[in-house]
């Protein structure tokens, strides 16, 4: 606040703050649109409380009109344009830090550029269009299968249910490591909500960020985790 107007506070202020579900009227509504005729027609019903809601969009349980349970996620209206406003205010925001600072050596103009290509593609659903049920999924709704199971962080319920949490724990780090330096193409999103652990697997969630590293990059990435287990700086 010593630094940037009062405004680009408070405008900032807002970006960070927590979201709020899209009433469940507008939820009908994008979907609707989205398809060009009333999802009552693809589905039997969808639960007005969703599972959860994020910056971009936000998931609902339904059943398909063939009995499928599944998940429907259904991009916030106008999101688009909301963040296209917020990303020109930030980089308003970052012409105002003064240049004796972090900005002298990070380019923030192109952190945000890439932050916003990141965005860009993860509102469009379609991108992250891969084991789900494509013949209803449109570039602002998606729908995919209903994954039951116990959240990563459920520690109560995986223990009560005979789970072994330093097995969990570490197969998961074994299975990210592979994904970053063996396959080069891992989950850019791993929070506790989009692991999932069924019927004794791991299972990820939520494939809207990816992150893809070239053989160049994980060769450097494996070089660097080798000089930190031996000190060699």
């Amino acid at each position: 606040s010593d630094i940037l107007p009062k405004e680009y506070c408070e405008e900032l202020m807002k970006l960070c703050s927590d979201v709020e579900p899209m009433p469940f009227e507008q939820v009908e509504a994008v979907i609707d649109a989205s398809f060009g005729y009333s999802w009552k027609d693809v589905f039997a019903s969808i639960d007005k409380k969703p599972l959860g809601a994020a910056s971009i969009a936000q998931v609902h349980r339904a059943t398909l009109k063939t009995g499928e349970q599944v998940v429907v996620k259904v991009q916030r209206k106008g999101i688009h344009e909301v963040m296209s406003k917020d990303m020109a205010l930030l980089h308003k925001a970052v012409k105002l830090v003064p240049p004796i600072s972090i900005k002298g050596i990070v380019d923030f103009d192109m952190v945000l550029d890439e932050m916003w290509a990141v965005a860009q593609e993860e509102m469009n659903f379609l991108l992250e269009a891969s084991n789900i049920y494509r013949k209803y999924t449109t570039s602002h709704v998606l729908v995919m299968e209903y994954i039951k199971g116990f959240n990563i962080d459920d520690k109560e319920g995986l223990l009560k249910d005979g789970y072994d949490l330093e097995e969990i724990g570490s197969k998961l780090i074994d299975n990210y490591i592979r994904q970053v330096i063996e396959d080069g193409f891992f989950h850019a999103d791993p929070h506790p909500g989009n692991v999932r652990i069924r019927d004794g697997k791991i299972v990820w969630i939520d494939m809207g960020m990816m992150g893809r590293l070239s053989d160049r990059d994980r060769e450097l990435i494996s070089d660097a985790i080798q000089g930190i287990a031996i000190n060699d700086i």
